[in-house]
């Protein structure tokens, strides 16, 4: 299992994605096309980690009475996954775009409980699993019963075993998981100003934002800005990444994208500078992407030469 990727979704979604042309709050509206599809971030990285030709496992909770959609899409990919059933349904998002502006709303509902004993049995798996990953990827929100400190728990199991772990969350999650000294963050531009608590208006704020994530436990910081680009830094130095120009289809998982590149890149060892041209790569290449679709190998390849990156006083 060298290099292998362990991509743990604690709070994965079902995904209802709606096109729907003119839309228009407060009226009703009529979709020209719809999907379903496995959702939830751990999931979507774990989806783009396999396409992009890396070793990837799942660990999380499932729902009992819907999971099936989310065994059977990963059995088809060939992701060995590990789900601890709980009772309830998995909760059911709907994301709702806009094809003429590309907007997105999204309505993510909450989904059902954990209790201390399921918990307690994921703790012990990941742990379990530790010992045949490269990388650790914790990635979205958390369920009702689960404590905001969990992730912060699994990266220091992850740092005693000497695996680095590529944090994704937000809010008080990704706040209580900092001084547990996570390899990665990637944050959001958005993400970032609610943790920090101010706005980030140009580079040279995201530049001191990602300063005090660093100085608040993370060793590596990715804060990403949509179209306009991303900036990595660590004690090795920074890096802003221009994207290449695309003809822009949905945002949807290009975040996650992200996050799967960024996994990639850790687990083989590339510089800095070269993991945030292929993270930026696999980001762009969702995005000019319809619904949610994610990149594969080809359309990140196709990308990687138009990626800028320049280096950061």
């Amino acid at each position: 299992m060298s290099g292998m990727i362990t991509a743990v979704s604690l709070n994965p979604a079902i995904d209802r994605t709606m096109t729907v042309p003119g839309f228009t709050a407060g009226a009703t509206n009529r979709a020209a096309s719809s999907r379903t599809d496995p959702g939830g971030k751990g999931i979507n990285v774990a989806r783009v980690v396999k396409r992009l030709g890396g070793p990837v496992q799942v660990l999380g909770f499932l729902g009992a009475s819907n999971g099936a959609l989310h065994t059977n899409h990963l059995a088809g990919l060939a992701i060995p996954a590990q789900f601890i059933s709980v009772p309830g349904d998995t909760r059911v998002n709907i994301k709702v775009i806009e094809p003429g502006s590309h907007q997105l709303t999204e309505i993510n509902d909450a989904g059902f409980a954990v209790s201390a004993a399921h918990l307690a049995t994921l703790i012990t798996q990941a742990e379990t699993l530790l010992t045949g990953t490269a990388v650790l990827v914790l990635a979205g929100s958390l369920p009702a019963g689960v404590p905001a400190d969990i992730y912060g728990e699994l990266i220091a199991a992850a740092n005693r075993a000497g695996v680095p772990a590529i944090l994704d969350a937000d809010g008080e999650a990704l706040a209580r998981a900092l001084p547990a000294r996570p390899a990665l963050i990637k944050p959001n531009r958005a993400e970032a100003e609610r943790l920090l608590g101010r706005h980030l208006e140009t580079r040279a704020d995201l530049v001191q934002a990602a300063q005090d994530l660093l100085a608040g436990g993370a060793r590596t910081v990715v804060i990403s800005s949509g179209g306009e680009g991303a900036m990595l830094a660590s004690a090795a130095g920074a890096w802003w990444a221009t994207p290449p120009a695309i003809n822009p289809g949905s945002t949807v998982g290009a975040g996650d994208s992200m996050v799967a590149g960024l996994a990639l890149a850790l687990a083989r060892g590339m510089a800095p500078d070269q993991a945030l041209r292929l993270a930026t790569a696999a980001g762009s290449a969702t995005a000019s992407l319809a619904g949610t679709q994610v990149c594969d190998a080809a359309g990140v390849a196709a990308l990687l030469a138009g990626v800028s990156i320049t280096a950061i006083a």
